[in-house]
């Protein structure tokens, strides 16, 4: 570092990329212990709705995956399966699109 610099206080490249990377590795630590506590707290969460039988549990006539919904007053329940995109409860029927690409 020249002297100038060294008095101005200014960092160079280095140490600019140097504290980023710091600062990546920081943030990276708290996303990962934060998304750690949101884990807990919703398994937390879903044990207690399912011991209070507030949780109901359907499988869906399209793709077969089980879907976990809880039963609470003013929460709407969406009938769209998260996995497959469809409804829950009505078996789409194929199409002649459907079974063409099923083919290829």
């Amino acid at each position: 570092m020249t002297r100038s610099r060294k008095m101005s206080g200014k960092l160079t490249a280095k140490q600019i990329q140097g504290e980023v990377t710091e600062l990546k590795n920081e943030l990276s630590q708290f996303a990962n212990a934060l998304v750690q506590e949101v884990m807990k707290h919703n398994t937390l969460i879903y044990a207690l709705l399912e011991d209070l039988n507030k949780m109901e549990k359907i499988t869906c006539e399209n793709c077969g995956e089980e879907v976990a919904r809880p039963i609470l007053k003013g929460i709407e329940n969406n009938d769209d399966c998260p996995s497959c995109g469809k409804s829950l409860f009505i078996k789409k029927q194929a199409n002649l699109d459907d079974l063409i690409g099923e083919e290829e």
